[in-house]
């Protein structure tokens, strides 16, 4: 097949990751276009043989309107020439650019939604009318979890799939067997969705029961400051560390206690299922749209809490802090994650459903 994946930009983020990975896989054995709204650096490595366009260059004007028309003329152009046999758009911006221009593309077309999607769409009737009216025109669904695609199922039917992410190929190594470090981990960006702010005020909780250990959180972003000054106000700023992002997580966290992932909302988390990768006792909160849930089996390979739930956060990093046996226990059976969520695993079930709607259309698009 020749397969064209179409995404914002490829400078970073989980999704940005996929299509980079799945581009290389594919490429293997089809030919692969990764199609770019921006013409930035990828942050990941593509394969020479994986092609990248992009619809604007970096020297071209700064004018957001002269900009975007550009883009638009040049994608209008590209669906038009190209010898597309199947297009994969990933996330709402892209996705809606494309089935805006549906009735031009003679191809099937599948659709990748990576965000919650009570939190895009219920927040925002706009949001909502547009993917009500855009979305039916589409011929495949990928979602990250069941929860994320039971919310489109009046509009999908039966054409949706779930594909969770792929392990990182980064962690897979082998799981850490010496004494762990008494620090406590976290990561991502410093946002209110991420709510670090429950976290710290966890760890607040257990501090003085547990004084040896301290709490560090990676990662950039606007709250920082707000998040340094809540510290102060529990009285434990000298226990709770901001390295800011760093390359390498794998390198920092593997020697660490424990990973908690605080979050109000998520897709499939990658930093939880990397934490897991790498053998750390976990603790996520049950938030939707149900990534931590399908990765964690509560009290078995890690602990689910209810979203905003300090006391019962505070409450089970105490257990995993006091009870080594089970915190050992726990860790390994994290690691199995690994081969569950295989890249190879992952890409080849992307390569079936791909290779299903397109042979599925064969007999239906002309």
């Amino acid at each position: 097949m020749n397969i064209t994946i179409f995404i914002g930009g490829l400078s970073g983020g989980g999704a940005e990751r996929v299509v980079c990975n799945l581009g290389n896989f594919l490429s293997a054995r089809h030919k692969v276009t990764i199609l770019t709204m921006s013409n930035d650096t990828p942050a990941y490595k593509l394969n020479e043989s994986v092609r990248r366009v992009s619809l604007i260059k970096n020297e071209e004007s700064q004018n957001y309107l002269i900009k975007n028309l550009k883009r638009l003329i040049r994608f209008r152009n590209y669906i038009k020439k190209s010898d597309t046999d199947i297009y994969l758009v990933m996330l709402p911006r892209t996705i809606s650019i494309m089935l805006a221009y549906r009735k031009l593309i003679n191809v099937p077309v599948i659709i990748s939604e990576r965000c919650d999607p009570k939190t895009r769409y219920e927040t925002s009737k706009i949001r909502r009318l547009i993917m009500q009216k855009l979305y039916p025109k589409a011929d495949g669904f990928v979602f990250q979890t069941e929860d994320a695609m039971s919310y489109y199922l009046e509009i999908i039917g039966d054409r949706g799939i779930v594909i969770p992410n792929a392990i990182n190929e980064e962690f897979v190594r082998e799981t850490f067997r010496g004494l762990r470090k008494k620090k406590i981990v976290s990561a991502g960006r410093l946002t209110s969705q991420k709510n670090f702010a429950l976290l710290i005020e966890g760890f607040a909780k257990i501090a003085n029961k547990h004084p040896d250990y301290k709490l560090v959180i990676y990662g950039d972003g606007p709250q920082k400051g707000k998040l340094q000054r809540l510290t102060k106000d529990l009285g434990i700023s000298e226990k709770v560390e901001f390295p800011g992002y760093v390359n390498d997580f794998g390198d920092y966290i593997i020697d660490a206690s424990l990973f908690v992932m605080s979050s109000n909302f998520e897709g499939m988390p990658n930093a939880l299922m990397e934490a897991m990768a790498l053998g750390l006792p976990c603790i996520s909160t049950d938030c939707p749209s149900g990534g931590p849930k399908f990765l964690i089996k509560n009290g078995i390979n890690g602990f689910l809490i209810p979203v905003g739930d300090v006391d019962k956060l505070a409450n089970i990093i105490d257990l995993v802090l006091s009870d080594k046996k089970l915190s050992q226990k726990v860790g390994e059976n994290a690691y199995s994650i690994l081969e569950e969520l295989s890249n190879e695993k992952i890409y080849q079930n992307w390569e079936n459903y791909l290779t299903h709607i397109y042979n599925e259309s064969k007999g239906k698009i002309v």
